[in-house]
């Protein structure tokens, strides 16, 4: 009897429902509508000298981000979640670092 491994093109991928494509979606432009918003509003406040329209913009966009981010983990759930934060590990480049490392701050 031969032991098979399963191949690239014998795997099937689990179709994906919607509510976890929107999850996702949200998780993923969360922090750019978060920080890009409130620098836009933050900087048509300065630019209109109205700085308290900019900043209650700034605070509007900010909770609405906050919202976008709650939403996308409750839609996503925690696979979604590991699924965004590996694909910004790649997108970034960044590595995981082991607990008790060198590079601890403390």
């Amino acid at each position: 009897m031969t032991h098979e491994t399963p191949t690239d093109s014998n795997v099937i991928k689990p179709k994906r429902s919607l509510r976890f494509k929107i999850g996702v979606f949200l998780l993923i432009v969360n922090m750019p509508i978060g920080y890009g918003g409130s620098a836009l509003a933050a900087a048509i406040g300065l630019k209109t000298r109205h700085h308290a329209l900019g900043a209650g913009i700034a605070l509007g966009i900010y909770i609405l981000s906050w919202t976008m981010l709650g939403l996308g983990i409750w839609m996503a759930g925690p696979e979604g979640l590991k699924l965004v934060k590996d694909l910004c590990r790649n997108w970034f480049k960044t590595t995981k670092v082991a607990s008790g490392t060198a590079n601890d701050s403390a």
